[in-house]
């Protein structure tokens, strides 16, 4: 009977210590988990959590680079706020372990906490909004919103694309030459220097200096060429026809060299370039569309366009529903003709609401539909041993006059603006970044790091192991 006892107690404490095991390894591989972020990912043949892009640009800094987070906690936003410090920590750990000269310095500010810090950031680098990213390097800055981290839909968070934003920015920077974009003049374009509000782009040529772009203008018919450093061509508000020798320019720079345009039109003027834009699969309308009622249109009678087509230019107005406001602008939609969509992909960017006609139609004005006013033509890369088609792109908007002075300080023309640029200059090397679906997650382990876990959850095992042993032998005794 003793002896039965006895092994009843032995059964009941084995069963115990398999128990506490199970809750002691359980509870240890999640508080592991929660601290820790490691670099292996099991199921990528790479090995490296970071794009092949993003090592590329790391491995090419030439300059160390300090990035400051700065983050205000919030109780009532506490959650939030703890997500995205650890997305962003983590992502910042990643880019730190993938540079082998240690060239990225990282530090995290919360704004409540250290107040001197943050005084101190907003003296080197001007007034800071309190929930950001800055990146300095190459004697350039850049100051990224934490909104600009994230994808959202219908108000909720779906995915987080820090790398795509860092990498950007990081590719920014580093570079050694400032992009450049090149304004057109001879056909009666909006100037640069010109500060009038209806006809002047002096307030964007500065925000583009701000964004370390530099801006010249560019005559065809003295230059007979686009020179060699222009990242960007932009025609706003042509008036006059462009001759044969200058459409055959601007056809190479797209075709042959891997160019990108932008055109902004501007009133009911023959530009001469009708044929060229139906080449790249894009029709413009002849006569200016205006607004027919109060919906569409603001109180000096501008068009507010609310309709985004699904592009990476349409994004952030598309996040935060933002609208553009355009004054009489040309319908620009896909030519229905096209029909080459193997070489071209044309996206039709923006869309009016119903209520808005063409000036001088008579007829029911509520019968008035929807029109397109911006498409961009993207000729589609093809690399073989053989033939290399370029990637070229062309972007054609209705209306000239957004951009300038007067209407540029609109939240909404600004954002529009500046991620046209930013796409025309980045699109083609972000284009493989995957955004990282909030709702999943990685595990990922370096052989270090798992072989010191290993070590570590081993001990325990050995723990029981070594217990049952002796509890073994004693019941032989």
């Amino acid at each position: 009977m003793a002896s039965f006892r006895s092994s009843n107690r032995t059964k009941i404490l084995c069963s115990s210590l398999i128990i506490s095991l199970i809750i002691v390894i359980y509870g240890l591989v999640n508080a592991l988990s929660s601290k820790y972020f490691y670099r292996k990912a099991f199921w990528e043949k790479s090995g490296l959590v970071l794009n092949e892009e993003s090592k590329k640009v790391l491995s090419n800094l030439k300059s160390d680079v300090e990035i400051f987070v700065l983050l205000e906690k919030n109780q009532e936003y506490a959650d939030v706020f703890n997500l995205v410090k650890n997305d962003i920590r983590h992502l910042m750990s990643e880019y730190v372990d993938s540079t082998n000269e240690s060239r990225i310095e990282v530090e995290f500010i919360n704004v409540i906490e250290n107040s001197k810090g943050y005084s101190n950031l907003c003296g080197r680098f001007g007034i800071l909004p309190t929930n950001c990213v800055i990146i300095a390097t190459n004697n350039k800055t850049k100051v990224l919103a934490i909104d600009e981290f994230y994808r959202t839909h219908r108000g909720s968070v779906i995915a987080f694309c820090g790398e795509q934003v860092v990498t950007s920015s990081l590719k920014e920077l580093s570079s050694t030459d400032n992009n450049v974009l090149y304004f057109l003049v001879g056909h009666g374009e909006y100037e640069l220097e010109n500060v009038s509000l209806s006809k002047g782009l002096s307030a964007l040529e500065h925000a583009a200096k701000q964004k370390n772009c530099e801006v010249r203008s560019l005559n065809l018919y003295d230059t007979k060429a686009i020179p060699q450093d222009a990242d960007l061509v932009i025609v706003v508000g042509a008036k006059s026809k462009f001759l044969g020798f200058e459409r055959e320019i601007l056809r190479d720079f797209v075709d042959n060299r891997d160019g990108k345009l932008v055109f902004a039109l501007d009133g009911n003027f023959d530009i001469g370039l009708k044929e060229f834009f139906d080449d790249y699969g894009i029709f413009v309308g002849d006569n200016m569309l205006i607004s027919t009622n109060e919906t569409t249109s603001s109180y000096l009678e501008d068009l507010i366009i609310k309709r985004f087509g699904h592009h990476r230019i349409n994004g952030k107005l598309i996040e935060f529903r933002v609208p553009v406001v355009f004054g009489a602008t040309h319908e620009v939609k896909q030519a229905p003709w096209f029909v080459d969509n193997e070489k071209f992909e044309i996206t039709e960017l923006m869309q009016t609401d119903d209520g808005v006609r063409e000036q001088g139609e008579v007829g029911n004005d509520n019968s008035a539909g929807p029109h397109i006013i911006a498409t961009i033509s993207e000729r589609k890369k093809f690399d073989t041993s053989e033939i290399t088609t370029k990637a070229g792109k062309i972007l054609v908007i209705g209306n000239a006059d957004f951009i300038a002075n007067g209407k540029f300080k609109i939240l909404g023309n600004r954002v529009f603006w500046f991620s046209i640029s930013d796409y025309m200059l980045y699109g083609n090397s972000l284009e493989n970044f995957e955004d990282v679906k909030i709702e999943k997650y990685r595990l990922v382990l370096s052989r270090k790091a798992l072989a010191q876990i290993m070590t570590r959850l081993a001990i325990l095992p050995m723990f029981f192991a070594l217990m049952g042993i002796i509890i073994a032998w004693r019941r032989r005794k």
